[in-house]
C-alpha cells in the first residue's frame, strides 16, 4: 500500500474516531491507559521510578501508582481529542481554550528581539500551537520528524491549522535567528532527555537530567527573551498560560552561560510540573542519559 493510501486511510480513521460522543471516547481512552499501564512493563517501570524519585518523599506507593495510571490515561486521550478537535472549526475549537499571561509575550515582544516560548509535554501539548495562535504574532514550533511519512504529513496538517508555521528540530538553528531577527515568535520544547554532547547537564527534580543547549545558545546569541508556557485539560476544556519571562543571565563564561541559563528554564518547567504533576508526560525517562563527570559541571569541561 503506497503512503497516499494509508494517508486516505489515516484521515478515515480520524473522521471514525471523532464522531465517537466524548463520554464514550473519554472512557475508551482510560481503559486504554489501564490497558497500557498493566500490558507495557518497561514504560510502567519508568514511570513509577520517575514519579517516586520525584514525589517520594511526599507520596506513599499508592499514590505513585495512582499518579502513574493518570499519566497513562492522559496521554491515552490526547489522539481522542486531536481526532474530536479535527471535526471543530477554527472558531469552535478556539471556544475550548483559555489562554493566560499574553502580556507577558507582549512585554517580551516590545524589546524587538522576538520571542522564544519554552514548554513541556504536559496536558494535551498538542493544543499548545493554539497560543502561539492567539497573541496575533507570526508564530512558529519546533519539532522533530515523524518517520512515518503518512502520519508526519497528518499530523503536519493538524498543528498548521491555526497557521502556525512548523520548524523541524534538525537545521532550525539558522531559520530561528532569521525569524527571531523578524519580530516573529518560536516554540519549543525543553524537558525531553538528549545524548551528553547534545546537552549540558542540569538538576531537574533533584537528578541530573542532560537537557539540549540549543535553546540557551540560541537565547543568548540572539538576546531574545525566553517566556515559559503551559497547558492543562479538564474534560475538553484547555487552560494554556504564558509565565514571567526567564532573566538571561551573561557571566562571559561560555559554558557557565549554557549551563545557567538551561537550569533556569528546566527550573521554570520544574515548577509547572510540581503544580499540575498528574498531567505530566513521566512516560519518558527524562534521566536517561548518566553524567560520568563530576556533577554539577558539564563534560564539556573535560
Amino acid at each position: 500500500m503506497s503512503n497516499d493510501h494509508i494517508y486516505r486511510l489515516l484521515k478515515l480513521v480520524v473522521w471514525l474516531l471523532g464522531r465517537i460522543p466524548v463520554g464514550v471516547a473519554d472512557f475508551c481512552a482510560d481503559f486504554l491507559g489501564l490497558l497500557w499501564f498493566k500490558m507495557d512493563k518497561r514504560h510502567r517501570q519508568v514511570t513509577l521510578q520517575n514519579i517516586a524519585h520525584a514525589f517520594g518523599g511526599q507520596m506513599n506507593p499508592l499514590q505513585i501508582e495512582m499518579m502513574a495510571k493518570q499519566a497513562f490515561k492522559n496521554i491515552a486521550r490526547i489522539p481522542f481529542e486531536i481526532t474530536w478537535s479535527w471535526r471543530l472549526d477554527l472558531e469552535e475549537l478556539l471556544s475550548h481554550v483559555t489562554v493566560r499571561g499574553i502580556e507577558h509575550v507582549e512585554n517580551a515582544h516590545a524589546k524587538g528581539r522576538g520571542v522564544i516560548v519554552v514548554s513541556c509535554h504536559m496536558g494535551n501539548f498538542e493544543m499548545l500551537l493554539q497560543a502561539i495562535y492567539e497573541t496575533g504574532l507570526k508564530g512558529y514550533g519546533v519539532y522533530r520528524r515523524l518517520d512515518f511519512e503518512p502520519l508526519e504529513r497528518f499530523t503536519k496538517k493538524v498543528r498548521q491549522r491555526v497557521g502556525v508555521g512548523l520548524i523541524p528540530i534538525i537545521g532550525a538553528s539558522n531559520r530561528v535567528d532569521t525569524i527571531l531577527s523578524q519580530g516573529g515568535i518560536v516554540g519549543t520544547m525543553l524537558d525531553q532527555s538528549v545524548d551528553w554532547y547534545k546537552g549540558v547537564f542540569v538538576d531537574f527534580f533533584g537528578r541530573p537530567a542532560c537537557t539540549n543547549k540549543g535553546l540557551a545558545m540560541i537565547a543568548l546569541r540572539t538576546k531574545a527573551p525566553v517566556i515559559p508556557l503551559y497547558t492543562v485539560r479538564k474534560n475538553r476544556k484547555y487552560l494554556i498560560e504564558f509565565l514571567p519571562e526567564i532573566p538571561r543571565v551573561e557571566t562571559n563564561d561560555e559554558i557557565k552561560d549554557l549551563e545557567i541559563n538551561t537550569q533556569n528554564y528546566s527550573t521554570a518547567i520544574e515548577s509547572m510540573v510540581r503544580e499540575y504533576p498528574d498531567q505530566y508526560f513521566w512516560v519518558h525517562n527524562r534521566w536517561k542519559t548518566k553524567n560520568s563527570c563530576p556533577w554539577p559541571r558539564t563534560c564539556e569541561n573535560n
